[in-house]
């Protein structure tokens, strides 16, 4: 093998991709290595064998590992089926190795959803498809390109206003050119770009990105989301004279994302929204799905509304920028997600959620993408089976109505996901003294969110917590709907939590 870059070919080895992977490799000179026999070699199985024998998050492993070690090749033309690239960390260990083909015969078998983040898509139509393989990259260039597109898919988008698919774009590195081509897409004059100040401080080159004709700096901590700063944008975007069709992009966080978001569906009674988050929750959970709102005094996000982005573009290079604190409160939203209903994801947090957090050389930018992605995919899923909160959507509240109620009751000074988790802590005790939840899931759950290194306990007014809680926006008849763990990817809600539970839970997350 060489110094140089791996060519990356995704397709069946057994239909046109394998032919043309071995084309490429003889033209170039390289080795051809197969990650489906690489994963064959390795387990004795097929993929799709391996996986009805030992689970999705079993083969999920394999794919991962032999992912990295083609990766690793240097110099190869590397094969690697749809199914592989499906799982995240595989695509990013792959999409970070080389520039990556995709060969469209197999595009239909992901829906669009990856093939869509390739390089460059051969049509199955193509006479001489190596030839077009080779011709692209004498164009361009056989080095890993600096901006990588990781995700790439048009979901529903469910509102009787406004298009009815959204864009969701993940991926690292992203240019000036992909940021700005996807404005000018939605936007039919000059954007209201909202621009959280820290972020503009830390991430220049994202911001620049950006047109600036209509850009607002804000101060987007907690307690500013409230009707007045929202109102102040509004009439920013008025003495601007913005109009109904030109976008509004929130840059920063959950909270700046809520409360551009709440600001864009008054405006003008609907202005298109580009969700940019820069930060690991809101990548992760709060830019996805539509629900924006601000802070009433008694109660958070009681007055909004739902206003599905028209897109999301999502740089993970921007957590680099994170401190600690700020990517736990990420982590936060990421574990709520595994509880409710994905084990794989539970499984990949307990084995690299640490090092997902890391920094600099210990980073594990492989498994932090992967968390981020499979969360806000989890999420986007959901949404489109529920999309106004009418029944499967409430469970992604898990822990958040203690977690609310602790945040009130701090006056914001406790962290959105350090809150969340007191609440999962809380419900998953009231779900086990019930015996809804084995104690041993009640431990490890426990267990991993000491290892992760949230604070198990808080010191809190009791009496402010409750009063924070007869507030809570997911009452119905005064009564308060709760969302119960069951097991590691299971939830089930109740609304018949006894007051006794509630301060029974409250005495196990409080401090001493």
């Amino acid at each position: 093998m060489t110094d140089r870059a791996n060519l990356v070919l995704v397709g069946s080895r057994g239909g046109r991709a394998g032919a043309v992977a071995r084309e490429v490799a003889r033209a170039t000179g390289r080795e051809v290595v197969d990650l489906d026999a690489l994963f064959e070699a390795r387990t004795g199985a097929t993929p799709v064998a391996y996986a009805e024998a030992h689970g999705e998050a079993g083969a999920h492993q394999v794919e991962a590992e032999v992912a990295r070690e083609a990766a690793q090749s240097r110099g190869a033309v590397v094969l690697a089926s749809p199914g592989a690239v499906r799982d995240p960390i595989a695509r990013w260990e792959l999409w970070h190795s080389g520039p990556v083909t995709w060969i469209d015969d197999d595009a239909a078998a992901d829906g669009g959803r990856y093939s869509a983040a390739a390089d460059l898509l051969v049509s199955a139509e193509e006479s001489a498809p190596a030839e077009a393989v080779l011709a692209w990259v004498e164009a361009n260039s056989e080095e890993v390109p600096r901006a990588r597109t990781l995700l790439d898919v048009s979901v529903r988008r469910d509102h009787p206003m406004g298009p009815r698919q959204a864009r969701i774009l993940f991926g690292s590195g992203f240019d000036s050119e992909a940021l700005a081509g996807l404005v000018a897409m939605h936007s039919h004059g000059v954007p209201v770009v909202v621009v959280d100040e820290n972020v503009a401080e830390l991430q220049p080159g994202l911001v620049g990105a950006l047109p600036d004709g209509r850009r607002r700096l804000i101060d987007a901590g907690e307690r500013n989301k409230r009707i007045s700063a929202m109102e102040a944008m509004l009439e920013f975007a008025s003495d601007q004279r913005a109009e109904r069709g030109d976008a509004w992009v929130a840059v920063g966080g959950g909270t700046t994302g809520d409360l551009v978001g709440t600001a864009a569906a008054l405006y003008m009674r609907g202005a298109p929204l580009i969700q940019v988050p820069t930060t690991w929750l809101a990548m992760a959970d709060a830019a996805i799905g539509g629900k924006v709102a601000v802070d009433l005094s008694r109660a958070k996000n009681s007055a909004g509304a739902f206003w599905p982005p028209v897109a999301v573009v999502g740089d993970v290079a921007t957590i680099e920028t994170l401190s600690w604190e700020r990517r736990l409160d990420g982590m936060a939203e990421c574990l709520k997600s595994a509880i409710i209903g994905d084990p794989w994801l539970w499984d990949l947090v307990k084995r690299r959620g640490v090092s997902s957090m890391s920094e600099g050389e210990d980073a594990d930018l492989a498994a932090r993408y992967a968390i981020i992605e499979r969360t806000a995919m989890q999420k986007v899923s959901v949404v489109e089976r529920d999309p106004f909160e009418l029944g499967e959507r409430r469970n992604l509240n898990l822990g958040h109505t203690i977690g609310h109620a602790l945040e009130i009751e701090s006056g914001y000074a406790l962290p959105h996901g350090r809150a969340v988790v007191l609440g999962i802590r809380a419900v998953a005790h009231i779900a086990a003294v019930r015996g809804d939840l084995a104690r041993d899931v009640a431990d490890e759950i426990d267990e991993v969110i000491a290892v992760l290194g949230f604070g198990m306990t808080r010191s809190f007014d009791e009496g402010a917590v409750m009063a924070a809680l007869v507030g809570d926006k997911k009452s119905e008849a005064g009564r308060i709907r709760w969302i119960l763990p069951t097991g590691i990817g299971s939830v089930r809600q109740a609304n018949d939590v006894t007051e006794d539970e509630v301060r029974a839970a409250l005495e196990h997350i409080r401090e001493g």
